[in-house]
């Protein structure tokens, strides 16, 4: 093993979590050693550079200069000729008086350096902040009012009057005209069974009953084969004599789709056309999983086209993908959008955008849909009263009641706006989020480090759920300058959380431990120093020191999580 090898292993030790405590312990151990002795006092009060350090020029300083490192802060050593024990970087003297008093946790300045470093603070508040999503999808048919003719019977297209694509086509308008023999059989037996009826008027009331029934069940059959109580009375008193049968079409629209043509014979069941009604689309458009808290049934959504340039579309989220797509992420989002001017057509592509008020849970119901009557299964349909759904027949609700509407279901939490601060007030670290908050009444602009728990984010502004009060002022601009000022004075920062917010279960390093320690650090540095001087025999000598001191640590004293570390770093030393 050489002198780098262990360096390395050295900071993996200090680069530990679990092993923190041990490497400030065997750092401070290090920095005792390079010092010239074990008693800082005595380094502080000799006749030594340091001597001159910590009594100044004057001699008015109240204890010794302490120096530290650029890139390990929490090195503090009070010899200004000795290196960082990790990085053997030469160290800088610590300006504890040059920001203010500003206290363990913070950071003061003078209005000077503030007003350098560009410093703004902003108020901590209550509202509701608004917030924008961008989507982006394709407008396709609405398929509630979709009709696919098909054949109820088999026969052959005679005519067929929807020849191509587009044809607009009225509701009860014909479509086609089919020859089938087995309708022309069952309107020959509903006219026989209707003379049976007839002729059986004087006969006894079972052969009445039994014509009745016959011809109950001709009518029914032709019912089953699509034909409407128009016809069937018309075939049953000898008005209808055709051998042709005219499909037509449930619904206006359009026709979308042509599935068969002139002289084609059909099966029950084959498609014939389709028929689609444009007066209403849906616009169907992906969320990300991360902006689904933003969005809700009943919201207003504008949206744009390119073939309309400058014109602004709108409709509301009618339904909402209550499943993720495992593969892209998304869920999605569909729009009611009312197209009775026909403007625009299915297939075309549109970028839409929500806007909404958020809070510290996520999106904030309005009460456009206060007083008003939805239906549950259709919600598209949304009427100022009581009635019925015109697709499915379901009684519709009030909205207040599927939790959609302000200060209803999950809209309640609405009336209490949440604490906001700037966007640009809060740095992540990953696994934390922290503000610079400025100290109240301090004789010099002082700031703290505080972590904060955020909500939803919206626009430039982020809720905040816990760790501030109103009132408070947060740092918007500067605050990677305060946070650089206080790394390098080894206080609480972005990337070095305070003390006093460590878990205190955390586990204790045994003294016996640390202490058996010392005789590692002291063959370390002198491996390292005869590999510095091309000494071979010094740096096996060293080298079997340092197997030495690894093998008298006091293990045995270690319980828990600083054992563990001890047993998995052991054999890389």
């Amino acid at each position: 093993m050489n002198g780098f090898s262990v360096l390395a292993t050295v900071r993996r030790l200090l680069g530990h979590p679990a092993a923190l405590v041990v490497a400030l312990a065997l750092a401070f151990v290090i920095g005792l050693w390079i010092g010239g002795g074990n008693d800082p006092s005595a380094t502080a009060t000799g006749d030594g550079p340091a001597a001159a350090a910590a009594s100044g020029d004057g001699g008015e300083a109240d204890g010794p200069q302490v120096y530290t490192c650029s890139m390990h802060p929490s090195v503090r050593l009070v010899d200004p000729d000795a290196k960082c024990p990790i990085c053997f970087m030469d160290l800088i003297p610590v300006q504890e008086g040059s920001g203010g008093p500003g206290g363990e946790d913070a950071l003061a300045l003078d209005e000077d350096a503030v007003a350098r470093a560009g410093i703004e603070t902003s108020a901590v508040a209550r509202f509701f902040p608004e917030a924008e999503v961008r989507l982006y999808g394709k407008l396709v048919p609405d398929e509630t009012r979709v009709a696919r003719l098909t054949a109820w019977f088999p026969g052959r297209i005679e005519r067929l009057f929807v020849n191509y694509l587009g044809v607009p086509i009225g509701r009860g308008e014909h479509v086609a005209d089919l020859y089938s023999p087995e309708l022309l059989t069952a309107f020959a037996e509903l006219r026989e069974a209707a003379g049976s009826a007839s002729d059986a008027a004087g006969m006894s009331p079972v052969v009445r009953r039994s014509s009745r029934g016959v011809l109950e069940a001709a009518r029914q059959r032709l019912r089953l084969l699509g034909v409407d109580e128009e016809a069937i009375e018309a075939a049953e008193s000898g008005r209808f004599d055709e051998d042709r049968f005219t499909v037509t079409s449930p619904i206006g629209g359009v026709v979308t789709d042509l599935a068969a043509r002139e002289g084609d014979y059909l099966d029950t069941g084959d498609p014939i056309a389709t028929v689609a009604d444009l007066s209403r689309l849906w616009l169907d458009l992906e969320a990300y999983e991360s902006q689904l808290a933003k969005l809700a049934w009943g919201q207003r959504v504008t949206f744009t086209v390119e073939s309309r340039p400058g014109d602004i579309f709108e409709g509301r989220i009618a339904f909402i993908e209550p499943l993720v797509d495992e593969r892209t992420r998304t869920a999605a989002v569909r729009i009611a959008v009312d197209n009775a001017d026909r403007q625009l057509k299915p297939g075309m592509f549109a970028s839409a955008t929500v806007r909404m008020r958020v809070d510290d849970g996520g999106v904030v119901l309005g009460d456009e849909l206060a007083g008003r009557w939805v239906a549950p299964m259709h919600p598209t349909i949304v009427e100022d009263g009581p009635g019925t759904c015109e697709i499915c027949g379901m009684d519709l609700v009030p909205a207040e009641s599927l939790g959609v509407v302000a200060g209803t279901g999950s809209g309640a939490a609405a009336a209490t706006p949440p604490l906001v601060i700037p966007r640009s007030a809060v740095m992540f670290t990953g696994e934390r989020s922290i503000v610079y908050v400025q100290v109240p009444d301090a004789e010099m602009p002082t700031f703290t480090a505080r972590e904060v728990l955020i909500g939803p984010r919206a626009g430039d502004f982020v809720t905040v759920r816990d760790g501030l009060e109103v009132g408070e002022r947060v740092v918007t601009r500067g605050a990677f300058r305060i946070d650089s000022d206080m790394q390098i004075a080894a206080k609480p920062s972005m990337m070095m959380p305070s003390t006093a917010n460590a878990p205190a279960e955390d586990p204790e390093v045994p003294s016996d431990f640390t202490e058996s320690l010392a005789e590692l650090y002291t063959a370390y540095l002198a491996l390292q120093e005869a590999l510095a001087d091309d000494d071979l025999e010094a740096a096996r000598t060293a080298a079997g020191a340092v197997r030495s001191a690894v093998d008298v640590a006091r293990a045995e004293t270690l319980v828990g999580a600083p054992l563990a570390d001890w047993r998995r770093l052991r054999p890389q030393l």
